[in-house]
């Protein structure tokens, strides 16, 4: 099984995974804004920009590895991408 065949019949780009990646850093960053402390050193260590660097590049090649591997099923990663497509209709509002 190859991801990216999938992420065709899904008519999904990088752009909108990486749209779905940066929605979930969001995420991620709002829950720590509740710890400023742990925001800061998240920031200061450079650990935000290591993980935004080519997030979706690494984001594929992680779930490519993982199916190879039999830790991830068709049916998981076609769920994570019926929410990458439904995040996509909501930026796009429709």
């Amino acid at each position: 099984m190859n991801v990216k065949k999938i992420l065709e019949e899904y008519s999904l780009e990088i752009d909108d995974i990486r749209w779905y990646l940066s929605k979930v850093m969001t995420e991620k960053l709002m829950f720590l804004m509740e710890t400023p402390e742990e925001l800061t050193r998240f920031i200061w260590s450079a650990e935000l920009s290591d993980q935004l660097y080519n997030m979706e590049e690494r984001y594929l090649t992680t779930l490519q590895d993982q199916i190879n591997e039999n830790t991830l099923d068709e049916s998981h990663l076609r769920d994570l991408l019926s929410d990458m497509e439904t995040t996509r209709r909501q930026r796009f509002g429709y």
